[in-house]
């Protein structure tokens, strides 16, 4: 089973056209510019990516595009569903597509006992002909990944790693006691040199949609050795710049602010005020310089 690149994963947004369909050469657009900036890979249909808006064609329809179009990017199909059984068709999916692997949430609706949590990752790990990623997001999700489940399904084949966006440093030390055992990204970006210090893989980011180069010369300079502490503190200014306002509203009029066409965010989510905007534009100016 091939083993998902250490460094920096860009959790894409997913455009929309006007019209509200997913507006498909925009998003081989910015797969081309991951690329060329580096990245090792992007998660489509993730939080970032308003995977919990998207229908499961459509879903399906990100991973093909994201295949087709990924150059050398690794694919990570987001799955993030309270069904089962539609979890377990989204693995087939992503499989059928050319995926390198999934990235599960737990399902968020219902109160979940760990046994159940247990049984929900179990029946998608024992059915994917792909390597699983575990999603700790806990903020929207409101079920938060613990070291009992991580032990419970520790031994299974098909278990790789473990993205955490708790933003909580506890949290985080908990997974990465599972390095090397599991690969571990951090989707809090202000974390990222404590990951890699401690064994982790590197981020999974939604802020690499926009500030991409830094976070991969920050990967760079660990492996080499380099002090991280400056290019941390940018990463921590821009994360604290963008932050301010809703995500993923934020990386998609911060990209058209780089020259990419804007693109919507899909209901309930709402786009960013003029006021946002104006505000927006004077901090990431300020960032970017």
């Amino acid at each position: 089973m091939q083993l998902i690149r250490a460094g920096v994963h860009v959790a894409a947004i997913t455009p929309f056209t006007q019209e509200g369909a997913i507006d498909a050469p925009y998003f081989v657009q910015l797969l081309a510019h991951f690329e060329a900036h580096g990245a090792q890979g992007v998660v489509v249909a993730g939080s970032t990516g308003e995977g919990p808006s998207l229908s499961a064609p459509e879903k399906t329809q990100l991973y093909e595009l994201a295949v087709q179009g990924s150059g050398q990017l690794q694919v990570i199909a987001g799955v993030l569903s309270c069904s089962l059984d539609e979890a377990l068709y989204l693995a087939r999916q992503a499989a059928k597509a050319g995926c390198d692997a999934l990235m599960v949430a737990p399902p968020f609706y219902y109160p979940a006992t760990l046994e159940g949590l247990i049984a929900f990752y179990r029946a998608v790990l024992d059915a994917s002909r792909l390597p699983v990623i575990l999603y700790n997001i806990p903020q929207r999700t409101r079920v938060k990944l613990t070291p009992a489940l991580v032990d419970a399904l520790l031994e299974h084949p098909n278990l790789h790693g473990i993205k955490d966006s708790s933003g909580s440093v506890r949290a985080l030390g908990q997974f990465l006691k599972y390095a090397p055992r599991l690969r571990v990204w951090v989707g809090e970006e202000k974390l990222l040199t404590r990951c890699l210090q401690s064994g982790g893989a590197g981020s999974i980011s939604g802020l690499a949609n926009v500030y991409l180069p830094r976070m991969v010369a920050l990967c760079h300079a660990f492996e080499q050795g380099t002090d991280c502490t400056g290019l941390q503190k940018l990463i921590d200014a821009a994360a604290d710049a963008i932050d301010a306002f809703p995500a993923p509203a934020n990386f998609k009029y911060a990209l058209a602010l780089a020259g990419f066409p804007y693109a919507s965010v899909r209901p309930p989510l709402s786009d960013l005020t003029e006021t946002q905007r104006a505000q927006l534009e004077r901090v990431w100016e300020s960032v970017m310089s």
